[in-house]
């Protein structure tokens, strides 16, 4: 039985261009009325090629998976598809079921690069059918939310921050000369930084850093652009990357935030703690070993550590 087929076979919007608005509507509205409905038991292989078969559910559930909606909303997807549009997805699936049987034909699943996709793919869906499975379990309600934002609230203060832009050169004749410009001859901040500034991140919006809370930069740039008040502009300043005018647009003190403020954020720490948890207890029941001398010389090539 197949498990998956290669995307590049049929498209979304060939599956369901039929479906209207209407019908989606519809759709949405009747699943909360019958949220039980059950399919037709399944009848067969809908094709059959060489070895390989697909079995009416499979099939519904290429088509759900293609459209993008829930399972339990089958009746009403299969409803708004044609003959027609059956059969073209029925020729798509075909194609990649042949295609896939003659590579099996000639052992290119043996081939190891293939071999490689074909195992990493399977381990790829069967951990996330394991997260899917374990996190039903998980505790996601308010409460619990409650509980571990209270005792990670620090983590979740808003820190200090400024809004900043800056003009990146290679000299400090350069930078000297940018401080000039912008003050002597009045030139516009963002259009001289789009001009010459080398930071090929920021020159194209007039050197816009966005919003920098304090220690996230390197520390020349971070102790200048603190110091600065809003509309104030200062440098040059040497770091590693060059010499920096910069100019505050804005300055934000740090404040303790509400747990409705971070919610998507505690949400994503609470679930990587569990699967955290998950994982450990996966390590101490089935063993875990990384050679780490083979991985700091693969292929020959030593690792450089990030702080040289």
């Amino acid at each position: 039985m197949i498990t998956g087929l290669d995307r590049t076979f049929y498209s979304r919007s060939d599956l369901v261009r039929n479906l209207s608005r209407k019908a989606v509507l519809f759709a949405v509205m009747a699943s909360l009325l019958m949220p039980t409905l059950a399919l037709a038991a399944d009848r067969g292989p809908v094709i059959t090629a060489g070895g390989e078969s697909v079995s009416e559910q499979e099939m519904i559930g290429l088509i759900m998976d293609q459209s993008g909606v829930d399972r339990m909303m089958a009746p009403f997807v299969l409803s708004q598809l044609s003959v027609e549009d059956r059969e073209n997805f029925a020729k798509q699936v075909s194609v990649a079921l042949l295609l896939s049987e003659a590579a099996r034909g000639k052992g290119l699943q043996l081939d190891p690069s293939v071999a490689a996709k074909l195992k990493w793919n399977a381990v790829n869906i069967l951990a996330q059918a394991f997260v899917s499975s374990a996190s039903s379990k998980w505790d996601l309600g308010r409460p619990a939310l409650e509980a571990w934002f209270s005792r990670h609230k620090d983590e979740y203060n808003m820190p200090e921050a400024v809004h900043v832009r800056h003009i990146l050169v290679g000299s400090e004749e350069e930078a000297t000369d940018v401080l000039l410009e912008v003050f002597a001859r009045g030139a516009d901040f963002g259009a001289v930084a789009a001009k010459r500034s080398i930071d090929p991140g920021s020159a194209n919006s007039g050197g816009d850093l966005g919003w920098v809370s304090r220690g996230q930069t390197v520390p020349g740039f971070d102790e200048l652009a603190f110091s600065l008040e809003p509309g104030r502009i200062g440098g040059p300043v040497e770091t590693k990357y060059g010499w920096h005018v910069i100019q505050v647009l804005e300055k934000r003190h740090a404040r303790a935030t509400t747990l409705d403020e971070v919610l998507p954020r505690v949400r994503e720490d609470i679930q990587k703690h569990y699967l955290d948890l998950e994982v450990e207890r996966l390590e101490a029941s089935l063993g875990l070993e990384i050679d780490h001398e083979i991985l700091s010389t693969l292929g020959g090539f030593p690792a450089f550590k990030k702080d040289q």
